[in-house]
């Protein structure tokens, strides 16, 4: 007779609830623009995936390597050392983690159905798409150094200790497509944080839950003797601009807005064919209807993936 599967009630995830007890007001009534440490407990979070659950995850190779990286002092090693073909090589993450190198395991809840539910609701609850990550970290190691995230990382400490020094953004508000971390980073960057003692630092134990505010630079690292393991919620912000483009691709509907352009606007006349479409967005924004569009919006935020 198989083994019975047992589901955790959806009742039970609650999504923000879980990582953020007293305090889920904090990310729901505005963006943080401060790092801050909230001390949530031990919550079904902590219950549902521990770290012998991702150790089996790792051992088994139950990994889609895609979504895997190793990192030790900055430097990430190529797929190839643990994967081939789309597929995990029997043993070789692990290996490496032995070497001292962190794993992280990005998108982990794709992996794993708790961790499905619980990125849902919080999409459900906040309009945020986001992911999670998994990341192990060997006693006093460090895998990523020095860098910033175009999003707002909701850290959950789960076992070990982990020290996280921050400094204050360079860029403001970046994003995926403007200003992001790995496009504008230099070793003049580098040196400047290695020299410049932190704007705060937090060391999590099991329990804590650090919000990180995009594009905030940290560079944390494992001050335990045993391993540091911790799941980063990356929620990705609803932007103004993502709204005007929701708003704006509500006229579909108007046959103006589909109707094609001719090669003459690219190849000459294209200050003229901005100012036509210029004027019938401007018409279109005009007479939206305001309250369908807040409704096809909100639900587009609730659903669709960054």
């Amino acid at each position: 007779m198989p083994n019975a599967t047992v589901l955790i009630p959806r009742r039970l995830r609650m999504s923000l609830r879980l990582l953020l007890p007293k305090n889920k007001s904090a990310l729901l009534d505005s963006w943080p623009r401060e790092p801050r440490v909230y001390h949530r407990g031990v919550t079904e979070l902590d219950r549902a995936v521990p770290l012998s659950l991702m150790d089996e995850y790792v051992s088994f190779d139950l990994l889609s390597p895609q979504y895997v990286a190793a990192v030790k002092d900055g430097q990430a090693v190529h797929p190839g050392r643990f994967s081939r073909d789309g597929k995990m090589i029997p043993g070789k993450l692990q290996g490496l983690a032995g070497q001292g190198y962190t794993l992280n395991l990005r998108e982990i809840q794709r992996t794993i159905p708790y961790l499905a539910g619980v990125s849902r609701d919080i999409q459900s609850e906040t309009g945020c798409a986001n992911y999670a990550a998994a990341i192990i970290t060997p006693p006093g190691k460090q895998g990523l150094r020095h860098h910033w995230d175009q999003w707002t990382g909701v850290i959950t400490q789960l076992a070990g200790r982990k020290r996280w020094p921050l400094w204050r953004p360079v860029v403001e508000y970046p994003m995926g497509a403007y200003m992001s971390s790995p496009e504008v980073w230099t070793p003049e960057l580098t040196e400047r944080f290695a020299t410049t003692p932190p704007d705060v630092e937090f060391e999590l134990s099991p329990g804590d839950t650090l919000v990180v505010p995009r594009g905030w630079v940290h560079n944390p690292y494992s001050v335990s003797d045993d391993r540091s393991y911790h799941l980063t919620f990356a929620l990705h912000e609803r932007t103004r601009l993502w709204v005007a483009e929701k708003l704006i691709g509500l006229a579909i509907k108007d046959a103006h807005f589909r109707a094609e352009v001719p090669p003459s606007a690219f190849a000459r006349e294209t200050e003229a064919e901005i100012r036509k479409v210029r004027s019938l967005v401007i018409c279109f924004l005009r007479q939206a209807d305001t309250a369908t569009a807040a409704e096809l919006i909100r639900k587009a935020a609730e659903t669709e993936n960054a």
